[in-house]
């Protein structure tokens, strides 16, 4: 007979042990991600912070040409250390689709409002001679303080036949030296297929503006 003593123990089931372990590797995870971040963008910085890329006015029109459609986005940088662009996202916010953005460029103007066609030149894409001159991407680009702004564009694609695009706010990502920013404003611009959807287009901007 054996002689070795029985030892009694409490069952633990895996599930068990994984709830009671859950807390804890959540909150090393949510670390591992927050160093990663960090890492990846540097400091995150609050508010919009120096730069502001809004308009006050609403642009709506047709795309009668029924091709991709500029329009300017003056961003603004009232901070004296540059802000480099990192990135430029149009939120429509409303049931209509947002711009889908083919490219951003800078221009030597901001002389000319609305959405204009563009064509293609030899560096990219520009709008016409009112708005100035294609002065080369605006992602990467450095904006120093100035009053005045910078003259970013948007080239979008034309809206499906029978439908528009809507934005009511711009977001642009940027960061200046290791600090990493999102300023969110206002920025209404509607294009439509035809003239005739304009005007619902404008309703449906102003009542997610309400």
């Amino acid at each position: 007979m054996s002689t070795e003593p029985i030892v009694a123990g409490a069952s633990v089931s895996p599930e068990t042990g994984w709830r009671r372990r859950r807390p804890v590797v959540v909150t090393i995870v949510a670390a591992v991600l927050a160093v990663g971040a960090f890492l990846f963008w540097g400091p995150v910085g609050l508010g919009n912070g120096p730069v502001n890329a809004g308009k006050g006015v609403t642009d709506a029109g047709p795309d009668l040409a029924g091709g991709p459609m500029g329009f300017v986005i003056p961003i603004r940088n009232t901070g004296d250390a540059p802000a480099v662009i990192d990135g430029v996202t149009l939120i429509s916010g409303t049931g209509y689709a947002a711009p889908h953005v083919l490219g951003l460029r800078v221009l030597t103007s901001q002389q000319c409002g609305g959405a204009w066609p563009t064509h293609q030149t030899a560096r990219g894409w520009a709008m016409p001679g009112v708005c100035g001159t294609d002065d080369g991407p605006l992602i990467g680009r450095a904006v120093s303080h100035d009053p005045g702004g910078l003259a970013a564009a948007a080239e979008a694609a034309a809206p499906r036949p029978g439908r528009c695009w809507v934005a009511t706010k711009i977001v642009v990502h940027y960061h200046v030296g290791i600090r990493h920013y999102s300023a969110s404003d206002p920025y209404r611009i509607a294009v439509c297929s035809n003239a005739a959807l304009v005007n619902a287009a404008m309703d449906a901007m102003e009542a997610a503006l309400s």
